[in-house]
């Protein structure tokens, strides 16, 4: 659960927040010693408990001294007021002086109206996901929209009269901060797609399979819940931790915290919260259906409607148009909440990297780069040589396999250009969010590794033998009084309240969905192996540690899914459907491992006991799977022709089941002949290798010169955003940035105090306006349900490319 959303290559919906805790950082420490003095947010001292002195084995000088933690009253600490020259140059003076340690153990998370309003939001959540995820820009559902709504709805329950058994149950006080956020938590976990359903999505639209509905649900529920069960000893070690701040966590506790424990400042917040949101829901209206034209709107264009250049560097309203360089969005859908909550240096890196893919895309195009001109500009599927659609039905033989002379006789599949260079990039960023990590944050993450060593391996086979290892039920609280890297963290120390989610739960989630995951891969004929299978469960594991370690300290993971795809078709050749279900396991247990331990960490911070933070994840998980599987039946059923075509209309598109088959075709199906020694595409895993040198020598150079501050140069970053326009709508980035350095350096810097006060609520509202609306005009209007409502072609809704410039149709 996230402030922003985290988005793979196909997601462009941010990438978090690098290196947000050190010294360097004096404009987020100013605007955060702002916030808290002007909303009175009181800083708690440490004397709830006593510090003690951590070595590095876990051991300790003395335990923690507590103070009435398990009184029935509110714990209520000695609080002093922030003034501007506070330090918070470390990341326990981080969360300890800017949120709220103050915890009352006897709230009650388990409530009748918390699972009533989890679910209904879930449902809402999930539905509103898979219909985001089929848009030309894939944005995702915001969390600190579902924390607003859920407070309003959990503030209605009180209207209930509480004159009997029933009543009472239904309202059973004060809806308190506990509930909240197990309610956010569940409904933030449905309201994801599940990569799971782009495999069935893929396989419906490309290989004319559909698997039963049970099979699809029960994969779904495997696929997703297995990363889940790779944390059963990991998330100690990326969760307890002071340093792993989890910092997108931070804002959102703050504003859990704020409404629960500053009731005046709520009440302002939501009142701005609704009126900007209903504002913003009345104008989406506009671009959304009546006037597409504001979607983009590109002078260059409107000078030259006819020019095929134009088209391909300025024009960007429809899906995979062209740059949208120097266009004009008005639609906050696509421009989204994220340059609000980015910080400034991250939107600095992604500027970089989107200035670059703009030349270097526009630069290969035209020097015919892999016979760039010969197929479309930008698109995700795949064609001939000759630039026709490629037919894959033409290369399988039984069981969907490739057939090498099928393959020989059809010829080989080619990419867009630009997609080709996205891979390569992408790649490239994978390696070098791995490097980064090892060169910039080795001391953070090593001691994870510990339990590798050889003499750590052994005593854990001698405990194997022993009788009461296998008694896991017995041991309910897998708690620790003490941890590595937790002294004097108050956090910690509080969560001593509540019992630990058994290890045993973890790895019964994991044997679970390991069991079905096997048999739905043989069931539904998928042609992955049980050794594939469990490689791609031990790829997922390893990767896991660099994204959380990446996550926990600088606040964005990475998406692995190219790599997963290629060394799965190195692994299981010329099974397209089993590299599929190889990359389902190995990629999407990453993201979700990701998803849960950024929970318990903002649970830690809420002081939501962990049994019911993995409850709510588990519900909300389930829930959600099953409302995507329907969802996505639905928008492929009634959108099939238009989520196969190149270039999609401004509402609706395939591109990401695009991206996903036609590497599922090509690393799986005929990867050595593609991207081998002699293949067209050979410098696209060899990304993987470049990566692991760029991020080098700003390494070098900041430890020689570090007044030059190249620690500020994320390499992962450029390096994604290098391929971020190969797919969907680009007219929105020129606001996009606007709005990012006009909010995040001249009203962080010179305008604090509205900045601090308002900033996260209308972020929010305009995620909850845009929200409210996709799902409206999904159904209403746009196909969602069957029927389709177009509104009258005029001139600001023309045929063709919303902005006016010359419709290409795919070519």
């Amino acid at each position: 659960m996230d402030a922003v959303d985290h988005p793979g290559p196909r997601h462009r919906t941010g990438t978090g927040s690098p290196r947000i805790a050190g010294p360097e950082d004096a404009d987020r420490t100013n605007a955060t010693s702002e916030l808290e003095k002007i909303e009175n947010i009181p800083v708690y001292s440490q004397s709830a408990v006593t510090p003690v002195h951590s070595t590095l084995d876990g051991s300790s000088n003395a335990p923690y001294a507590e103070k009435e933690v398990h009184n029935p009253d509110p714990i209520v600490l000695e609080s002093a007021e922030i003034t501007k020259d506070i330090h918070l140059d470390t990341a326990l003076q981080l969360v300890t002086k800017t949120l709220d340690i103050t915890d009352d153990p006897t709230e009650n998370p388990y409530t009748f109206r918390a699972f009533v309003i989890g679910l209904g939001l879930s449902a809402f959540g999930a539905v509103l996901a898979e219909i985001f995820y089929f848009r030309p820009q894939t944005v995702g559902v915001s969390t600190t929209f579902l924390i607003i709504l859920s407070f309003c709805l959990g503030e209605l329950t009180l209207l209930i009269p509480r004159v009997n058994g029933f009543t009472r149950f239904l309202n059973p006080g004060p809806f308190n901060q506990k509930e909240h956020v197990f309610i956010v938590i569940m409904a933030s976990t449905a309201a994801t797609c599940a990569l799971g359903t782009e495999q069935l999505a893929a396989q419906a639209l490309y290989f004319n399979e559909e698997p039963n509905a049970a099979s699809a649900i029960f994969m779904l529920f495997s696929s997703q819940c297995i990363g889940y069960g790779l944390l059963s000893v990991m998330r100690r070690a990326f969760v307890y931790p002071t340093k792993f701040l989890w910092p997108t966590a931070l804002p959102l506790a703050a504003i859990f915290q704020s409404m629960h424990l500053h009731k005046d400042l709520a009440k302002k917040r939501l009142h701005i919260f609704w009126f900007a949101c209903l504002g913003i829901a009345v104008w989406e209206l506009v671009p959304q259906y009546f006037f597409p034209t504001t979607i983009g709107i590109s002078v260059f264009c409107l000078a030259n409607p006819n020019s095929e250049f134009f088209t391909y560097l300025f024009g960007g309203a429809n899906g995979n148009e062209g740059m949208g360089f120097l266009s004009w969005c008005m639609d906050l859908t696509y421009i989204t909440s994220t340059p609000l909550i980015l910080p400034l240096n991250t939107l600095v890196n992604q500027l970089i990297g989107y200035i670059g893919c703009v030349i270097l895309t526009v630069s290969a195009y035209y020097a015919n780069l892999w016979n760039a001109q010969t197929f479309p500009f930008l698109a995700q599927t795949l064609f001939q040589a000759n630039g026709s659609d490629y037919n894959q039905l033409q290369i399988l033989g039984k069981n969907n396999e490739v057939d090498p002379e099928l393959l020989k006789a059809y010829g080989l599949p080619w990419f867009a250009t630009s997609q080709a260079l996205s891979l390569m990039v992408f790649n490239i960023g994978i390696t070098a969010a791995i490097v980064h990590v090892l060169i910039w944050e080795w001391d953070e993450i090593k001691f994870v590794f510990d339990p590798l060593r050889p003499a750590q391996l052994m005593r854990r086979l001698r405990n194997l033998l022993h009788p009461d290892t296998w008694k896991f039920w017995r041991n309910d609280n897998d708690h620790a009084d003490t941890y590595p890297g937790t002294a004097g963290d108050p956090h910690f120390a509080a969560m001593r309240a509540y019992p630990e989610a058994p290890t045993w739960w973890y790895n019964a989630t994991l044997i679970i969905s390991v069991v079905i995951g096997l048999i739905c891969c043989y069931q539904q004929e998928t042609g992955l192996p049980w050794w594939a299978f469990f490689i791609a469960v031990g790829l997922g594991w390893l990767l896991t540690i660099f994204s959380a370690a990446m996550s926990g300290i600088v606040g964005f993971a990475f998406a692995p899914t190219t790599a997963i795809q290629m060394i799965g078709g190195y692994l299981v050749p010329r099974r397209p459907v089993a590299n599929m279900m190889f990359t389902l396991y190995g990629s999407n247990s990453v993201a979700q491992a990701i998803g849960m331990l950024g929970d318990l960490k903002m649970a830690q911070y809420a002081k939501l006991p962990p049994r019911a933070t993995f409850a709510s994840q588990i519900i909300g998980t389930c829930v959600g799977a099953i409302f995507n599987w329907v969802m996505m039946n639905s928008i492929v059923a009634n959108q099939r022709e238009v989520l196969l075509q190149v270039e999609p209309t401004n509402q609706w598109s395939g591109q990401n089941v695009q991206t996903y088959n036609a590497q599922a075709i090509t690393w799986g199906g005929a990867g050595n002949e593609i991207f081998g020694r002699d293949g067209v595409y050979w410098m696209v895993p060899m990304g993987l290798l470049f990566g692991v040198f760029v991020p080098l020598p700003f390494w070098i150079g900041h430890r020689f010169w570090p007044q030059l501050r190249l620690d500020y140069i994320n390499t992962f970053i450029i390096a994604t955003w290098l391929g971020w326009l190969s797919v969907g709508i680009n007219s929105s980035l020129l606001v996009y940035f606007l709005v990012g350095f006009l909010v995040q350096f001249y009203l962080r810097k010179y305008h604090p105090v509205p900045f601090a006060k308002w900033n996260l609520t209308v972020a929010a509202a305009i995620s909850g306006g845009v929200a409210i609306v996709s799902f409206v005009l999904t159904f209403a209007v746009f196909g969602g349900a069957g029927n389709e409502h177009r509104f009258p072609h005029w001139w600001g809704n023309p045929k063709g490319n919303a902005d006016h410039c010359k419709y290409m149709n795919g070519q």
